[in-house]
């Protein structure tokens, strides 16, 4: 049986690591995300302002998230899924650190968030910072070409 007492601390635990869990996601900052960004993209002529705007926007998406009734029990039913044969129990054979996975990710989106492809992935141009890519966003496909008006022959 339940005492009370053991019944408060349960609930005071469970507060206290799911607050320490929002703070350990919140560590990234936007200079972090300026400082990622550059490092994984030394070879390219970045646009300051752009990028420091990326980095907010960047920001104001993540901590946009919250936690939803689907995303909670997305979690749960994974825990008690069967894994697949791809998927042994959170192995990998990739062996990069979680800190060089999350700039790589925040490289592709920096890219796929300007006009690099739009241009024709030149690498002499300043890549400018259009707007923060989302995939559910109509018409945000950044490999798209502008469609060219043929010239009219007179």
């Amino acid at each position: 049986m339940w005492s009370r007492r053991g019944f408060v601390k349960l609930g005071v635990g469970a507060v206290a690591l799911a607050g320490a869990g929002t703070l350990a996601g919140w560590y990234l900052s936007e200079a972090e995300i300026v400082s990622a960004v550059r490092r994984r993209l030394t070879f390219l002529h970045l646009d300051e302002a752009g990028l420091h705007a990326f980095a907010k926007d960047q920001m104001s998406a993540l901590l946009a998230k919250r936690p939803t009734w689907y995303r909670w029990k997305y979690h749960v039913r994974l825990l008690f899924q069967k894994p697949t044969a791809a998927a042994s129990w959170g192995r990998t054979s990739d062996r990069r650190s979680r800190r060089e996975r999350m700039e790589d990710n925040l490289a592709t989106v920096f890219l796929l968030s300007s006009d690099f492809f739009t241009n024709g992935a030149d690498e002499t141009r300043v890549v400018q910072y259009v707007v923060l890519y989302d995939p559910m966003r109509p018409c945000g496909n950044p490999f798209a070409r502008p469609a060219v008006e043929p010239q009219a022959s007179a």
